[in-house]
């Protein structure tokens, strides 16, 4: 009998080694193939970027800091507009360094929708894709037909060239469109497939007949998406989609303040009825992820935050057949000179925190009517919960926390600005900078 075991064990033995080349190595040291959930098939890696707005060197101000055009524009916003550029090349170099599979970019590629940044533009995402990446983008609000395409290196700024949406078609056809195996008739939304079994769907949700733009699905470009998920569906085929403008609030009461795509309920439950299960956004400058549920159905929309808006954060996903694993990165450094010899991350925090600031205490005035010296004194408490909101995965300090209620008494002419900062501090789930997603 032992003897018979001995020949079995030695039998096995060879054939394993004959058969080496129709054999694989174990899954977990397969190169790619690293996932503790899924030991089967290959994964893919897809980067996320979005809302870059470009802003092209040549229509930068010659001196920014004692520029008033300029100061007057940015001295209120949330982004850094002036950074732009050198942000998005360290982006390239670490994706470069990276290899992803896919780029899929949600989004306000260009900083007003000018020429002169798309065209830029384009060459940057032509890098990539001749490092082996294939790159996705879809239209944001701010990138096509924009009244506000101006030169800022005039004195005053001039109005320069936007782009139409034939346009937007052209510069970036090789970014999906030339891919396509669907194309919509009725707007710029398109469906590639890149590997076998997964779509990339990007959805063109923007309506450009109104001014300023808003987020919103055309009826026939949403009777689109739902005819070809029939065939994902029946074809067992993964689909990630892409939009500019969210279906869903990211925190309590966002859609009174920051419009939501419209009827946005209505989309996201058709979305996902239609078989959509992920779908990825921007818009908003926040690094966020929230689950929308309906009738035991669950839409996962995954917001990743403005690259100039700091932390300045992207994404990695590692795609297998049951999960999606996501991963946040951050710009922490630039290859530019920071003025004042200050690092990166402290130079930035310290900008957007004057400039957040100070478009507090004039939205506040505004839109709620607070009295100039109460808006003064809430400014700060809305600034820190604002960037913890674009950060993700907020989580208030027992000190901010009585920072926020003291407003109660020190903005009497606003009772409910406490809920309001609240709502920026409280996180839905799930959370925001890494997480993952059962797809199966």
């Amino acid at each position: 009998m032992k003897k018979l075991e001995y020949f079995l064990f030695v039998m096995i033995i060879i054939c394993a080694s004959c058969a080496k080349d129709q054999w694989f190595d174990p899954p977990e040291i397969l190169p790619g193939n690293s996932s503790p959930y899924n030991l089967i098939s290959p994964q893919i890696r897809i980067a996320v970027v979005s809302d870059i707005h470009y802003m092209d060197a040549s229509i930068v101000p010659d001196d920014p800091e004692n520029n008033p055009y300029w100061q007057a524009i940015v001295s209120h916003d949330r982004k850094i507009f002036e950074l732009s550029d050198p942000i998005f090349r360290k982006v390239i170099s670490d994706l470069m360094d990276d290899k992803p599979d896919i780029l899929i970019i949600t989004g306000d590629l260009a900083m007003e929708g000018q020429l002169v940044c798309h065209n830029t533009m384009k060459g940057f995402l032509e890098q990539l894709e001749n490092e082996g990446i294939k790159v996705f983008v879809v239209p944001g609000n701010n990138d096509i037909s924009n009244p506000d395409s101006k030169d800022y290196k005039t004195d005053p700024p001039s109005v320069i060239p936007s782009i139409s949406e034939e346009d937007f078609k052209s510069i970036y056809e090789d970014f999906g469109y030339n891919e396509a195996i669907y194309k919509d008739e009725a707007s710029l939304s398109y469906i590639c497939q890149p590997f076998d079994k997964l779509w990339i769907l990007g959805i063109d949700g923007v309506n450009r007949t109104v001014s300023p733009p808003k987020g919103a699905i055309n009826p026939l470009t949403l009777a689109w998406i739902q005819e070809k998920m029939v065939e994902a569906r029946a074809n067992k085929i993964e689909v990630l989609a892409m939009m500019h403008v969210g279906t869903a609030e990211h925190y309590t009461g966002q859609k009174g303040l920051e419009p939501l795509i419209s009827k946005s309920k209505d989309m996201a439950i058709a979305l996902m009825n239609a078989g959509i299960r992920l779908i990825f956004t921007g818009h908003y400058h926040a690094n966020d992820i929230v689950d929308f549920t309906n009738e035991g159905k669950t839409l996962t929309e995954i917001e990743t935050g403005a690259l100039v808006t700091p932390p300045s954060p992207y994404r990695i996903l590692t795609l297998d057949d049951n999960f999606i694993n996501i991963d946040t990165r951050w710009v922490t450094e630039i290859d530019m000179e920071i003025p004042g010899g200050m690092d990166f991350v402290t130079y930035c925090d310290q900008l957007i925190t004057s400039r957040l600031k100070s478009f507090f205490v004039s939205v506040l005035q505004s839109m709620f009517k607070i009295p100039e010296e109460e808006a003064l004194i809430a400014s700060p408490v809305c600034t820190d919960a604002l960037k913890a909101y674009f950060a993700g995965d907020e989580k208030i300090s027992p000190g901010e926390q009585l920072k926020v209620n003291s407003l109660t008494e020190s903005v009497p002419s606003y009772p409910n600005i406490v809920n309001m900062v609240n709502n920026w501090w409280t996180d839905l789930p799930p959370t925001d900078r890494k997480t993952h997603i059962k797809l199966k």
